[in-house]
């Protein structure tokens, strides 16, 4: 009896016997195992998924706002830590130990002073900066709708006490109106591999 190189399948060689029904059936069972294998991995992947905008969350003076989340709205696999924890959250904690592949988007709305120019940034972060990024806000008479999104790779230990995941909206100021509103936002974290 023979295996195939790549997938270890059964087959007869020319030296077998002949039991037809025999080598089906180990051939069979070999596909089927490997097919569950297969389907497993890539089915049940560890992922979460909070999201917000019911509620707008604002902000005035402050250069810096932690985004805030209302809505758990996956969380498969048991991916992430102290799910009983009441919504809203600002931060997270993957709870198993691998590489993480981590998405935060964030629309917000602001008006821009005549003859200026704003910047705003959103960063990811766990102690430190994961990933961050930029956009500049054009002069305009009135509210300026935006949506900045960053996606960053991140390791994480599994560990209730390790490093919680969350985001950061920062702009510079205009004393004329410094008023921000951020509208929807999300951060979805998936497992891409395993420690």
């Amino acid at each position: 009896m023979g295996i195939t190189p790549n997938r270890g399948y059964p087959y007869p060689d020319l030296s077998s016997p002949t039991t037809v029904a025999a080598d089906l059936e180990a051939l069979a069972t070999a596909y089927d195992t490997d097919l569950k294998t297969l389907q497993d991995s890539l089915a049940q992947r560890p992922m979460f998924r909070a999201t917000g905008g019911s509620t707008r969350q604002e902000y005035g003076a402050g250069p810096l706002l932690q985004v805030s989340y209302e809505v758990l709205e996956e969380n498969t696999g048991g991916a992430l830590w102290g799910v009983s924890t009441q919504m809203p959250r600002n931060s997270f904690i993957p709870f198993i130990p691998g590489i993480w592949l981590i998405t935060a988007t964030v629309s917000y709305s602001r008006w821009v002073a005549p003859q200026s120019i704003e910047w705003v940034k959103l960063r990811l972060f766990s102690t430190f900066e994961i990933a961050g990024v930029s956009a500049n806000v054009m002069p305009g008479t009135a509210d300026q709708n935006r949506t900045l999104s960053v996606t960053a790779l991140k390791g994480f230990d599994g560990t209730a006490v390790g490093n919680p995941l969350y985001v950061q909206f920062e702009a510079n100021d205009v004393p004329t109106r410094p008023s921000y509103a951020i509208t929807s936002r999300s951060l979805t974290a998936t497992l891409v591999s395993r420690t």
